[in-house]
């Protein structure tokens, strides 16, 4: 690719993948061929897909955390952390709530739904 990649995670099955890159989310198959550029995800750092709803969710160097729904290609929401720079984020599979780790030893959680998000300081 001549490019660092930041975060990889399969979509639906083996078939597809996306790649958080150094500017955007790029789309692949399993042949590695380039399917879909998603450029509404700046500067990705960390993704993570939501199979039960079909959406891929990535963070980035803004701290912006983004929903993307892969089975339409639209982007349905997008929440501010408000902080700082995140490179750590995970999904719990139950009830699909994502966390994220901050630079500043913030830990928080934010649903896909709500605008409203929880911070936990760790020290």
């Amino acid at each position: 690719l001549g490019e660092p990649l930041r975060d990889v995670c399969f979509l639906h099955n083996e078939t597809m993948l996306a790649a958080a890159q150094r500017k955007y989310v790029y789309i692949y198959d399993s042949s590695g061929v380039e399917i879909h550029c998603i450029r509404q995800h700046i500067e990705p750092h960390r993704l993570q897909f939501l199979p039960h709803h079909f959406l891929l969710a990535s963070v980035g160097n803004a701290g912006y955390l983004k929903y993307h729904d892969v089975s339409v290609g639209n982007l349905v929401a997008e929440h501010r952390t408000k902080l700082g720079v995140c490179d750590c984020m995970t999904q719990n599979p139950q009830n699909a709530v994502v966390h994220l780790g901050h630079a500043n030893g913030v830990v928080s959680r934010v649903r896909g739904d709500d605008e409203h998000q929880d911070a936990f300081c760790l020290t």
